[in-house]
């Protein structure tokens, strides 16, 4: 069977076309409705002229005539928000307005909309050790330490380890350690007894990190290690959670405090960098098509009203005739 859609003239109406037009209409829609009024006052006023239909054709007029003016005066009002004009006066609301609106705007946005309490509030709702510790558990140790990160940390170690400060805590550690009969000796003999084995210890510690990261096992283990901590991070009767809860409670509280005033600056710092058209563009150009409503509305209701004033006078018309054959 032949199909019916090929066979016809008329042109197949596709969802991509509605769309299309519907497009159109939301991007142009005040610039369309005024259009339609002024054919619709110039078309009116050729049927008064043209045609035997003059009450039809008045009632055109005037419902044309209102629509243009409600039209028109919403364009106008639109454009003294936007734009100065000589010709208008009190025109370019928003760039005589630049820092009220700057000021309102960052207001605004500290205030009422990222408030540091709400920031805080949100930080503490994300269970950040929680996230903290899954992404231990599944952490790469090189990953976690960054390109180059355990040779720079095995190398502060080692620096430290030779440093006077590491020899004489060890020193304090050993002369604790040591056994009574240690203690007795002469103690110039202690002391060069423990600087040896604290010189011993130190050196061995130093060549031992320096064969940590060649050593896979060991690796491996402290891997394991950081593996094991993020699981740690997951149970609420831990001691590494409650630790970490309570510093990241800490950091969030300064953070929180710390951005008082600092949202609403940086807003301020970015607005101030644009100029009068920027920010008319980045205002008109997010409201503008919702703001065309009004001019839509506009000639809507002002041909509503003509229609309503047209009848009106009509009624008037013809009772006056009609009252005064009944007056004589």
């Amino acid at each position: 069977m032949p199909d019916k859609t090929l066979m016809s003239n008329k042109p197949v109406e596709t969802p991509i076309a509605r769309s299309g037009l519907v497009e159109t209409f939301e991007t142009y829609k005040g610039g369309m409705t005024l259009a339609f009024a002024a054919l619709l006052y110039v078309g009116s006023w050729a049927a008064v002229a043209l045609t035997p239909w003059r009450t039809a054709a008045q009632i055109g007029v005037s419902i044309g005539e209102a629509a243009l003016i409600g039209g028109l005066c919403d364009y106008i009002a639109l454009k003294m928000i936007f734009e100065r004009h000589w010709y208008l006066p009190g025109s370019g609301v928003l760039p005589r307005n630049r820092q009220k609106l700057i000021d309102g705007i960052a207001s605004t946005i500290e205030n009422e909309w990222l408030t540091p309490e709400m920031i805080g509030k949100k930080l503490a709702e994300m269970e950040l050790v929680g996230r903290l510790g899954t992404y231990l558990q599944e952490v790469n140790i090189h990953d976690l330490l960054g390109p180059g990160g355990l040779e720079r940390m095995l190398s502060r170690a080692s620096d430290y380890l030779e440093s006077p400060d590491a020899r004489e805590r060890l020193e304090t550690i050993l002369r604790k350690t040591m056994p009574k009969t240690v203690r007795g000796l002469d103690w110039v003999l202690e002391k060069i007894r423990v600087r040896t084995m604290a010189s011993r210890i130190l050196a061995n510690l130093r060549q031992a990190l320096s064969q940590v990261q060649n050593d896979p096992e060991v690796m491996l283990t402290l891997e394991n290690a950081v593996h094991e901590f993020g699981q740690q991070l997951h149970d609420p009767s831990s001691y590494a959670r409650e630790r970490a809860q309570r510093l990241i409670d800490r950091m969030v509280e300064r953070a929180v405090a710390a951005s008082r005033g600092q949202i609403a600056g940086m807003v301020r710092e970015k607005l101030a960098q644009l100029t009068d058209e920027q920010i008319r563009f980045q205002i008109e150009s997010k409201t503008r098509t919702h703001l065309d409503w009004i001019r839509v509305n506009g000639v809507t209701f002002g041909a509503f009203f003509g229609l309503v004033f047209a009848i009106l006078r009509m009624a008037v018309q013809y009772q006056t005739p009609l009252l005064a054959k009944v007056a004589g």
